[in-house]
Parts: structure tokens; sequence; C-alpha cells
């Protein structure tokens, strides 16, 4: 019996498809099917929604509440905006969040996926294929505690999960977010362990500034590897402390 699963096992995996045990402390997807429900989130703060990737991974995942979705570049908010008008609870915003309320210049790079407020370093563009700047784009910055009101007007005592993939900028959103961070239960942030951004915080101290405004390490999840296998990115989920649990 253990032979036969074995074989199954790896006939499928030789798909790029895979079979195992539900076990949420090796899997995001898991992870947050748990903690969704024990904490009873009713809403995710997508900020860096590009595509909506990040949504639609959240429905595959089961979950049904809403999703309020922010991205600046044009184009990735066409294609967002596409997927948010198939879906009575998801919305998206064409702007960035930010730690004050201005206008910016963004670097939109030939793969969209590394678009960022800050310019890609050598060792990025010759790692990572698509991470050359291909143009600028002026977008709106907005601070989250002056929108958050707003955006969560339709809902009922929001209990909110922030999700920052912004490609260095997640701290800079998080300052942004200094008169409601009481509102967040849990913060999702994607950690640069090597930078491929000049100018990025460094994962440690990232992680002290998170802890010093009273959210704690719950999860860590590998995003990327080198080619040597070392650790790029990593996304790190965070509780608030104390944490109310329904």
């Amino acid at each position: 019996m253990t032979s036969l699963r074995n074989k199954l096992m790896h006939l499928i995996r030789a798909t790029g498809w895979s079979v195992r045990r539900f076990f949420p402390d090796t899997c995001l997807a898991d992870y947050l099917h748990v903690l969704f429900h024990n904490l009873d989130i009713n809403c995710v703060l997508d900020v860096g929604g590009r595509h909506g990737q990040f949504g639609e991974f959240l429905r595959d995942n089961g979950y049904r509440g809403d999703i309020i979705s922010f991205e600046p570049v044009a184009e990735n908010y066409r294609l967002l905006n596409h997927r948010c008008s198939r879906d009575s609870r998801w919305t998206g915003y064409h702007y960035a969040l930010g730690s004050d309320d201005t206008t910016r210049e963004i670097n939109v790079t030939e793969s969209t996926s590394f678009s960022s407020f800050l310019l890609p370093n050598d060792w990025g563009r010759k790692t990572f294929l698509g991470s050359a700047v291909k143009k600028m784009e002026t977008v709106t910055v907005r601070r989250l505690d002056g929108i958050l009101g707003e955006v969560t007007a339709h809902i009922d005592r929001p209990r909110i999960y922030l999700k920052m993939d912004t490609q260095g900028w997640d701290l800079e959103v998080f300052r942004g977010a200094r008169g409601c961070r009481d509102d967040i239960m849990v913060l999702q942030t994607e950690l640069s362990v090597q930078p491929i951004y000049k100018s990025v915080i460094a994962w440690r101290e990232a992680i002290m500034e998170f802890e010093q405004n009273g959210f704690a390490v719950s999860a860590l999840f590998p995003v990327s590897r080198d080619r040597n296998l070392r650790l790029v990115e990593t996304d790190c989920v965070m509780v608030r402390s104390p944490l109310t649990i329904t």
C-alpha cells in the first residue's frame, strides 16, 4: 500500500501538483484557512493587488468575505478591476498606500510584479528577469488611516487582515496606518532577506518596527530563492497582541 501511494504521489508531482495532508504550519493556504476561521476575519486589505492574484488565491482557499484591493499601476489596475467586477464582495482602488497623502512616480518594470517606488539593484536585475524598469507613472498615494473608514463603510464590524506586497514599500504602508492599527487583527508583509531593490529596509529592522508597534510573528513562508537556494523573500504573518479570538 505504501509503495503504491508513493508511486501515485510521484506521478502527480510530475504534473506540477501534489496531494498532501492538511498541515497549516507548512503551507500559507492551510495556515490562512485556519487563521481566518479562528479570528473570524471578514475583511482583507490587499495592498499591492496587481492583477488580483491574491484575491483569487483567497477565493480558491474558501474565503468568502470582503476583499479591498489597492493597485496604483494603470495596466495592473485595469486587469484587477475586471476581476473585481465579477465579484460583489471585491472592490479595487486605483491608488497606492503610503505614509503620506501625495503623488509619486512609480517604476513600472518589464514584468509588473516587480514594479515599485524603489529602484531594482544590480543583483536584482541580474537575478530576476523582468525586473528592469521600462517606464515611470505618476500615481496617487493615500494614508490607510485616512481612507479606512470610507473603504470599509459597508462592512459591519470589520475584522481586518492587512496583506502587503509592495516590493520594498510595506513599512511605508504600515506607517500610514498609525491611526488605525488597533483595527488590524493580522498583517502579512513580504520581507527582503536578500535585497533586490536599492534602499530597501533589511528584514530584521522591518520585523523590529512591526514588533515595536504591537505585532508579533506568527508564521513565515518562503516566497523565492536564488539559484544557490538562498532565501530571497519570505511572507511573514504577524498577529496583533493582545488578540481577541472568537
